[in-house]
């Protein structure tokens, strides 16, 4: 007698766990910019060298693609005529600006409409156009352009 099998909804769901990029036609931007490596770069305006990034073909071809990335709200309250978000792949305790963490796990977020308060311990998930930064020291490397938030 042959064997039958069926799938339940606890291996089908356990599957689909397991699979995450099976069905998710977006990249993780975290993942993306983990393979960045960041060297030294001089800026004259500021009198001294900054960490900067240095991007390879596989980098470049996402400039304007579509990512997401998911992480936690830095306050940018005394950052002024600054109009954006600073989302960070760790809590605010852990992030970049903290010194505990490199550049590739902040970015800034460009939303598409203003959007509302937003609490600095919870975690939110972006979609938007990822655009390189590999000129102004005055914003940040990673920038998620025509971002929407999305459910967690």
């Amino acid at each position: 007698m042959p064997l039958k099998f069926t799938v339940t909804p606890l291996v089908f769901m356990a599957w689909l766990l397991y699979m995450p990029g099976a069905f998710c036609q977006t990249q993780n931007g975290w993942e993306l910019f983990d393979q960045v490596e960041f060297g030294k770069k001089f800026f004259k305006d500021y009198g001294m060298f900054l960490p900067w990034p240095k991007f390879d073909d596989n980098i470049r071809s996402w400039q304007g693609k579509e990512i997401m990335l998911s992480g936690y709200i830095i306050p940018t309250a005394d950052a002024s005529g600054y109009e954006g978000l600073i989302l960070s792949k760790y809590t605010y305790s852990m992030c970049f600006f903290c010194g505990k963490a490199g550049m590739g796990t902040v970015a800034e977020v460009i939303p598409k409409k203003a959007m509302k308060d937003f609490r600095i311990d919870k975690p939110y998930v972006f979609k938007g156009r990822l655009k390189l930064n590999e000129t102004d020291p005055d914003h940040l490397v990673f920038i998620l352009t025509e971002a929407e938030l999305m459910d967690l």
